[in-house]
């Protein structure tokens, strides 16, 4: 079997062939560990793994990155450490050792073999119910170490383990202490910092999970509603700014390829070999009779990649100084991939993004830009409403979706760009929202105030003289717009 160094570690990035062995120094001697899955690797600098050592499973965590290990290891003991000493409930610290050219460090912890990260049972349950219950115990986790004068610095359902129906706290790296117990601001920072992870629709059992907050530490005043959720909506925006960051970076979601002719970056769930010759030559896969549309700014097809439909659109320049626009900034292709992924992030529906592709010349020129898209078999929103068995229920949940999507987009300041009907679609009760690629999170309130008034002006004239105008307007009527800013 393979053993690597810790240099080798680094150079082979993600691409971690299990089983392999690492080696690590005891006294005089080496001692092997046996490397037989990985389960959360950051490229370049450490990964966690269950492993086999001495004769049993553990779990491994290797710190090899060339310049902070020795810093991630002493941070990672310290936390299990404060942990422990408050008799909060971590997998045990079984060993700790250098690698072999004292390049880097392996910490060796308790594996339970029935544990599962709160992530992991969020997506195996069922109801809304257990979802909820999951939450509340993550919820009284991060109480407990409030409580303690301890905070997980970059909290999250991953950081807690369920074992034979225990909560274990994990990565200590991210444990800092506080005092006895967490002052108030800090705290609520905190927790607000948690649920900002998830969807918005998820904020509405926000008042629940104060209560169970507050039931676990009582160190802390109860908290207020209103103070919560403008926490959680600045925690979120600055998630966002984050997120936006990574989406054109290879990640642990996504890769992305770059070239002298080629910039793409896909999601790894859809990787094949097929998937790699239609990275090659995009522009094969659009035919004639699967056309959806061919106009002069854009060609949108229908294709099947290993058996799955997907919508592809083709971002054509149609002039000269088109072309040299869009050399300045991001293709409307790599726009729609990020815009999708955003709002993905805050639970609004749009078809799933897979893929963005930029033809370029020289490695920057860019030339034609490609984004593939989830298939959705679904009429648009135009149609829907023009057809006679159209029912009033049905009015009613659409509208009742429209209100939530701009809420969304006035709490985050986000403006669609072009508000046509025919660039929705209404489909098992959930609203999807379609043509991205002119969709802006905007900075600037005097920006944004402009863009919405405009978008909202310009959804009204889909129905203006239709028989749900009079539905649609009372939509826009209830908004809590923001004060139009003194130009």
């Amino acid at each position: 079997m393979k053993t690597y160094s810790c240099a080798e570690l680094v150079r082979l990035g993600r691409q971690l062939p299990t089983p392999f062995c690492v080696e690590i120094a005891e006294e005089e001697s080496l001692e092997k560990i046996e490397i037989t899955e990985i389960l959360r690797i950051v490229p370049q600098k450490r990964f966690i793994a269950i492993a086999n050592w001495r004769g049993s499973n553990v779990i491994v965590k290797l710190f090899f990155g060339p310049l902070h290990w020795k810093r991630n290891l002493a941070k990672d003991i310290s936390g299990i450490t404060l942990l422990r000493e408050r008799n909060l409930r971590t997998p045990s610290l079984l060993h700790n050792a250098l690698t072999a050219g004292n390049n880097g460090a392996a910490l060796i912890m308790q594996y339970l073999s029935d544990g599962k990260t709160l992530t992991e049972c969020m997506q195996n349950a069922v109801t809304s119910q257990e979802r909820h219950s999951l939450l509340s115990l993550a919820t009284r986790s991060i109480a407990t170490c409030h409580r303690f004068g301890l905070r997980q610095i970059d909290v999250h359902m991953d950081n807690f383990l369920l074992s034979d129906k225990e909560v274990y706290y994990l990565d200590g790296g991210q444990i800092q202490v506080q005092g006895e117990s967490l002052e108030e601001e800090l705290a609520y920072d905190n927790f607000a910092l948690f649920l900002a992870q998830f969807k918005v629709e998820n904020d509405e059992a926000i008042g629940d999970l104060l209560h169970e907050y507050h039931l676990e530490n009582k160190t802390c005043s109860a908290p207020v509603y209103a103070d919560i959720l403008r926490r959680v909506k600045r925690a979120r925006n600055l998630r966002l700014i984050n997120y936006e960051k990574k989406l054109l970076r290879s990640t642990t979601a996504n890769r992305n390829i770059r070239s002298l002719d080629k910039f793409a970056v896909y999601d790894r769930e859809i990787h094949s070999p097929l998937l790699e010759d239609f990275i090659s030559d995009p522009n094969r896969y659009i035919v004639k009779d699967k056309l959806m549309k061919d106009g002069n700014a854009s060609t949108v097809a229908e294709l099947f990649l290993d058996g799955k439909g997907y919508v592809l659109k083709r971002y054509n320049f149609r002039s000269l100084w088109h072309s040299i626009k869009y050399q300045f900034k991001p293709s409307r292709a790599a726009r729609s991939w990020c815009n999708a992924s955003i709002l993905s992030m805050l639970g609004v529906y749009t078809p799933r993004p897979y893929l963005f592709i930029e033809e370029r010349f020289a490695g920057f020129l860019k030339h034609k830009a490609y984004f593939l898209a989830e298939k959705i078999e679904a009429v648009n929103l135009w149609e829907l409403t023009e057809k006679e068995e159209f029912s009033t229920a049905e009015l009613s949940k659409i509208t009742d979706s429209f209100r939530k999507l701009f809420n969304i987009m006035i709490d985050y300041k986000i403006s669609h760009g072009d508000m046509k009907a025919t660039n929705f679609i209404f489909y098992e009760d959930k609203l999807l929202v379609l043509d991205l690629d002119a969709m802006k999170r905007h900075g600037s309130k005097r920006s944004f105030y402009r863009a919405i008034q405009k978008d909202l002006d310009r959804f009204m004239k889909n129905w203006r003289e239709s028989p749900h105008e009079e539905e649609f307007r009372k939509v826009i009527d209830e908004l809590k717009l923001p004060a139009e800013p003194n130009f």
